[in-house]
This record gives C-alpha cells, sequence and structure tokens, in this order.
C-alpha cells in the first residue's frame, strides 16, 4: 500500500471534489481512499509516498482515438495537404508497406509518447497485426482498447465483408481481457464510404451483442459528406441514424461538418463524439469555421478527445489538446463560459472514459477504481501562483509537466522516465525504420 501526494487531488468525481494537499491512497490496482493527505496518512499504514507539495494529482488521461501504427510517419508525408490528397496519396500507402516489426515498432513509440504525456487509456484506431504488435503492452504497460483495420470497399488494403469481422470477432475472442485486464476490444469500421452496409451492419449489431464500443469516421471532411451526398442521397450521420447503427454504444470520430439535423439526431441516438483538433487544424479540414461542438455540448452530448496519429497531430499531449480544444468552443460562439475549465477537463478523463465503455474502472479518482493517476509537477512559470487548479490544468498544463505516472497501481513513469524502456535505443530503431520506409515510398529523407 503506498500514497500518492499532492498539492492538489483533482477527483473529476461527480461533484468535481479538489482536496488541497491531498492524497490519494493505492492497494494493489486499485484506489483505496481520497482525501487530505494528513487524514489518510494518520489512517492508513503505507510502504510509501509518491508525489509532494509540488504535485497536481490527476485522473489518467484517455485518449479516445490514435492510430498508433502511424507513429513513425510523423514528418514523412509533405506539409500542406488536404485529407483527400494525404490519404490516399500518401498515409495510404504507408500503411499497406508497413511490416509487422514496423508496426510494433510504431506501437511501441506510440505508447512510449503516451506515457511520457499521461495517457494511461486509449482507443487504437487498427491495427494489421495485432498478435504481434500487442505484444508491446507488457514493455510498457498501458490500457489499450484495441482494434482491426475494417472496411471491405478499397483498392488498397482490400478485404471481403467476410474477411473483415472475421478478423474483428477474432481479435475479440483471442485478447479480450488479456494482459492483466488491460486490454479490451472495439470496433473499428472506418467510414460510410468505405464499408458496405452489410459490414457496417453487423460489425454494430455484433458490437452491441458483445458489449463492445464502436468508433467510426464520420464527416471529417468536407469531400467526405459531398461523397456521402452523391453516393446515397444523405450525410453520414444520417446514412447511419436511418439505419438503427447510432446509439450509446457508437462513438463518430471527428464529426467537424455536421448540419444542425445531424446533432439532432446525435442527439436523439446517444451517440458519443470524439474531437481531434489539433488535426482538423493541421489538414485544414474546418473545425473553427465548420464546427458545431459548442451546440453539441449545449445539448449533454457526450464529448471526448482524440489525437488521431503522428503525421496528423504531430504530438500525442491530450492536455495540449484539451487547451486548444475548449479554447476553439469558445472563440467559435464567443462564449468564454462553453465550456467551464471545471467541465472541459472531462474531455480528457471521465466522459472520454465513459465514450470506452471503461468509466465504472477509470476516469476518475475514487475509492474502488482502477489506481490509473498522473502527478504533474507544478514548477513552471506557466503554473506559479496556482489559485484555481482547474484552470491551471485545462490552461496551463501540457505534457511536458508529467513527472510520474501509475497504472493499474503500478509506476510507469517516474521522474519523467518511462521504466524499463532504453529510450535511445527507441529512439535510433523508429529512425531507422522510418527512413527505411519513406526510401520504399520514395517519400522524403531527412533534410
Amino acid at each position: 500500500m503506498f500514497i500518492v501526494r499532492g498539492r492538489f487531488v483533482v477527483t473529476v468525481d461527480e461533484v468535481n471534489r479538489v482536496f488541497r494537499d491531498g492524497g490519494v491512497v493505492v492497494e494493489g490496482d486499485r484506489i483505496v481512499d481520497v482525501g487530505f493527505f494528513e487524514d489518510l496518512k494518520k489512517r492508513y499504514r503505507c510502504d510509501m509516498v509518491v508525489g509532494d507539495e509540488w504535485k497536481i494529482v490527476l485522473p489518467g488521461l484517455v485518449n479516445c482515438h490514435y492510430h498508433s501504427r502511424e507513429q513513425l510517419s510523423q514528418t514523412m508525408f509533405p506539409d500542406g495537404l488536404g485529407e483527400t490528397t494525404w490519404f490516399n496519396n500518401f498515409c495510404l500507402p504507408y500503411h499497406a508497406a508497413l511490416t509487422p516489426e514496423e508496426e510494433k515498432t510504431a506501437f511501441r513509440l506510440a505508447l512510449y509518447a503516451m506515457a511520457l504525456n499521461g495517457v494511461t487509456t486509449f482507443a487504437d484506431g487498427g491495427l494489421l497485426h495485432p498478435s504481434t504488435t500487442l505484444e508491446t503492452l507488457d514493455e510498457i504497460p498501458l490500457r489499450c482498447l484495441a482494434s482491426t483495420w475494417c472496411w471491405d470497399r478499397a483498392d488498397i488494403i482490400p478485404k471481403t465483408a467476410e474477411e473483415a469481422f472475421e478478423e474483428l470477432t477474432h481479435l475479440h475472442r483471442e485478447f479480450r481481457g488479456g494482459f492483466g485486464g488491460r486490454l479490451d476490444v472495439c470496433a473499428t469500421p472506418i467510414s460510410v464510404t468505405t464499408c458496405s452496409q452489410k459490414l457496417l451492419r453487423q460489425v454494430v449489431e455484433w458490437a452491441r451483442e458483445n458489449n463492445v464500443k464502436t468508433f467510426i469516421h464520420v464527416s471529417s471532411f468536407r469531400e467526405e459528406v459531398e461523397k456521402a451526398l452523391s453516393t446515397f442521397g444523405v450525410t453520414p450521420v444520417q446514412y447511419l441514424f436511418e439505419r438503427g447503427l447510432l446509439s450509446r454504444d457508437v462513438n463518430i470520430l471527428h464529426s467537424i461538418h455536421l448540419s444542425m439535423d445531424d446533432v439532432a439526431r446525435i442527439v436523439s441516438s446517444g451517440a458519443g463524439v470524439v474531437s481531434c483538433p489539433y488535426s482538423s487544424l493541421k489538414k485544414g479540414k474546418g473545425i473553427s469555421v465548420r464546427g458545431v461542438f459548442p451546440e453539441m455540448l449545449a445539448e449533454g452530448v457526450r464529448v471526448g478527445l482524440g489525437g488521431d496519429g503522428a503525421p496528423s497531430a504531430q504530438h500525442v499531449d491530450m492536455l495540449r489538446t484539451l487547451s486548444l480544444f475548449t479554447g476553439l468552443c469558445r472563440d467559435i460562439r464567443m462564449n468564454a463560459s462553453l465550456p467551464l475549465a471545471k467541465d472541459a477537463i472531462r474531455f480528457v478523463t471521465s466522459t472520454a472514459a465513459d465514450l470506452l465503455g471503461l468509466g465504472h474502472r477509470v476516469g476518475s479518482l475514487e475509492k474502488g477504481k482502477k489506481a490509473d493517476i498522473v502527478l504533474l509537477d507544478m514548477r513552471f512559470p506557466d503554473f506559479i501562483p496556482v489559485l484555481d487548479v482547474l484552470q491551471s490544468v485545462v490552461f496551463s498544463a501540457t505534457g511536458a509537466a508529467v513527472d510520474t505516472v501509475i497504472v493499474d497501481g503500478r509506476v510507469v513513469v517516474e521522474g519523467r522516465r518511462v521504466i524499463g524502456v532504453d529510450a535511445e535505443r527507441l529512439f535510433r530503431e523508429s529512425e531507422a525504420a522510418a527512413e527505411k520506409i519513406a526510401e520504399r515510398l520514395g517519400l522524403q529523407r531527412p533534410m
């Protein structure tokens, strides 16, 4: 048993309790108690104290959408490309070229980056070689929702509906609950324009029956909506809604080009929404021009945040992402109160965990929940002085402040070092792999 100490313990529980000079008692993989440090120290016989008066203690951060296998392509593709050219001409050939060993290296680098940025739980965007890649969760033990590459309407990485569905169900049979319970499975049909109606219905209905969350790219960029309208005569959201494929178990990704009728359908269905704001800004998708996230938040839609992927955001810092998204929402409608910091913090903690189906386990610091905990070091000019810690977390903190990360009661990051990982070796292996992939594809060489 040990106790985690901080100047502030931000619980993100139902009433947003914050303990000044607080603590979290941990035994095994669970939180035993949360409260004031001095009271807890008297009440429990703890072997050690993790943290000190300069720390802000938070629930582990949740990344709701991340294509880990893209990690090696961080700056491989040309700058200044819109989504259609970027994906078809560069990103998709990269995915097709990746070997099993390269996917594993990319996954390892992604885990390392997320751990250093305080991410303890993430939903992966789809693996092609999960049986070997997921072994890396033993090296860097984060909590993961794994998935397969799921589509049946593409010339690159071609699959039939039967093949795509079998890959998903095989992953579920073989891996769900693995790695000490840290691995769950989610379904990730890519989009309504890359999946047949047969595959979409089969996947979504199977997922509901098996208590599996579904994540699908929806209205991410203008051309996607235009293609859906020309092909089906309806928007992507309307396509899913009219076929009964939107529900509380489904999360729609990006969701930038939505009509107010689409918003009404999302509200009615209870579906969740995942925004990846850095991806939109880098590729000029239109979040600041067409986004209706303030309206969705006002209607009670559950919103979480994702990093999308290394070449889309070029970092996996969920605290930076949180600050950006909160500021965008306020500025889009010139309303500085939507959302407030006390509500915004949930986009990467409690609400995010709920979208992944893990709200009963993680996302807040409460008795009985898993001990997934992050400690930020306040000793940065951006923090001092801290009078409102929620504002500090949302607008001052970045991943650079992450000092310690605990997953399942196990210290994974200590003093900004990922335990058990030879960082320099990982960096060298990753750079060598990226150069080989770029050379095979005829893409950029190091400047």
